[in-house]
């Protein structure tokens, strides 16, 4: 009885050893898919332009006026409505990419002539783009309600970690079922086990990266990314197909975060894709950690 015992027992221990090791493999293939399928998005993004319609509101809990006095229920709120033109650039020198914003609009009035100063300025070479495009998002930071203190709202941004350079840096899980996502798409999550971190909290601080990323098991496209900091900042982007593009490309980005005492939530929605072909000679310059490819 006991040697009947024991001998199921061993079959357990090397069915389940079994289980473990086809659950590594699967994982280890969706890993080295989503790098290949992120180089090709990449390639193919990295020549469109989008223009984002993003809209944030800010609430905060006012004081007490006097001592003893009661608080007031009253929310006082911040809201404002940005259109800009958004695009993703990659070196044709390295691997390096970038992200950048271009506001043009500000709660329904212009800000500046309605160009597309961004394209122009990689569809001419110029050993100066990547500085002239970066000081053009910093400019229209500035018309955030959190001004230029917060720089992770990148619908992009947790696609970065997808690539094989970053991959190492994270602890990846994979679940091929579950009920909160549609039939034949697959949900991996992420956890950043490095330091120190990508993202950094000024002037010196971790902020670990965590998240969801749900993606067709067939196609290897991303649906959906979800990139927590802390417990209280979250930023959610969901993509659709675009035929035209043959791409997977973002549609909507919706981020929730504290700053202080003020609640804010940000929507970022995304259309007018078109095409532009760059061609610019300039080195393009690693920026902090990410993003590249």
């Amino acid at each position: 009885m006991s040697l009947r015992v024991a001998l199921v027992a061993f079959v357990a221990v090397a069915v389940s050893t079994a289980g473990v090791s086809a659950q590594r493999n699967r994982l280890e293939d969706v890993l080295a898919r989503e790098a290949a399928y992120l180089s090709d998005f990449v390639s193919h993004f990295s020549s469109v332009v989008a223009q984002e319609h993003y809209i944030q509101d800010a609430k905060m809990l006012p004081r007490a006026r006097a001592k003893g006095a009661a608080a007031s229920a009253q929310l006082f709120a911040r809201h404002v409505e940005l259109t800009s033109d958004f695009l993703l650039v990659k070196s044709q020198a390295t691997s390096d990419w970038h992200v950048f914003r271009d506001v043009f609009e500000v709660n329904g009035a212009p800000v500046r002539d309605r160009d597309e100063r961004l394209t122009k300025l990689f569809l001419t070479p110029s050993t100066t783009a990547l500085d002239e495009a970066m000081a053009i998002t910093l400019e229209g930071a500035r018309h955030n309600l959190v001004g230029t203190g917060r720089t992770i709202n990148n619908p992009l941004l947790a696609l970065a970690f997808l690539q094989a350079y970053y991959q190492p840096r994270f602890r990846f899980s994979l679940h091929t079922t579950d009920k909160d996502a549609e039939p034949g798409v697959w949900i991996l999550e992420y956890k950043e086990q490095t330091r120190p971190t990508l993202l950094r909290l000024q002037p010196d601080g971790d902020l670990v990266a965590k998240g969801r990323i749900w993606i067709e098991s067939e196609s290897s496209r991303v649906v959906k990314t979800e990139l927590a900091v802390g417990e209280l900042d979250s930023i959610v982007t969901s993509f659709r197909f675009d035929e035209r593009f043959q791409i997977a490309v973002p549609l909507e980005m919706r981020e929730e975060f504290w700053m202080g005492n003020e609640s804010v939530v940000g929507v970022a929605t995304y259309d007018r894709f078109r095409r532009f072909d760059v061609s610019t000679d300039e080195q393009f310059r690693q920026p902090p950690d990410l993003p590249r490819d």
